[in-house]
């Protein structure tokens, strides 16, 4: 863990966030709106898609779990791969401690290199992973469960699948006692946007601060 706060919150002179929250709470949507306000923002899923193509990890990974089950057309399925660690804690486990150096190895690389003064990590499983303490402050979104419930079958997810999936990570009310900020986006997404607009600017007004 020490590692860990080391290779993001101690970054000098930039405030990291975690950006997380329950399935379908709109991280893809929150992440663009801090973008937007001059933020460089990260997906951990994007970091992860590109470490999967790399040779490395994609033969330690094929050879583990057995090429039949988790490759489409010669590459890895992240959907076949999901499913394939989704109800073993050690197999994931194992995928984790695999990936997640990497991710954060290249996530320290991409905020570092970046002009902006706070970056924002969208991370879906940041508390499941114990990785709040990498992050300046953590930001989690919010919405009724119903509501979450009708975004993600809008997504083309089946109710079995959705809960399945919920049941597998922290429960909501988990994930907002955890975090640092809990933001509604129950709304429209020009309130979640309104919202994001005044972190951001308290962030750099702040950073303005530190310079006088």
């Amino acid at each position: 863990m020490n590692a860990c706060k080391t290779a993001l919150s101690a970054i000098r002179g930039k405030a990291v966030i975690g950006l997380t929250g329950p399935i379908a709470s709109g991280k893809s949507l929150a992440l663009a709106c801090f973008i937007k306000e001059g933020a460089c923002g990260i997906s951990t899923d994007a970091v992860t898609a590109e470490l999967l193509t790399t040779p490395e990890i994609y033969h330690t990974i094929s050879k583990k779990f057995g090429p039949n089950k988790i490759l489409t057309n010669g590459l890895l399925d992240k959907k076949k791969l999901a499913a394939e660690i989704f109800n073993s804690p050690a197999k994931r486990k194992w995928l984790e401690s695999l990936l997640h150096p990497e991710i954060l190895k290249r996530t320290r690389s991409l905020i570092t290199r970046s002009k902006s003064k706070f970056a924002v990590v969208e991370t879906p499983l940041l508390f499941e992973a114990g990785l709040a303490q990498c992050f300046t402050f953590t930001v989690c979104l919010a919405a009724p469960g119903k509501l979450l419930e009708a975004r993600a079958l809008k997504r083309g997810w089946s109710r079995a699948q959705y809960r399945a999936r919920v049941k597998a990570q922290l429960g909501a009310v988990q994930k907002y006692a955890r975090a640092d900020i809990v933001l509604d986006n129950s709304g429209a997404p020009e309130k979640l946007a309104e919202k994001i607009r005044f972190i951001c600017r308290f962030l750099t007004e702040t950073a303005k601060a530190k310079k006088k």
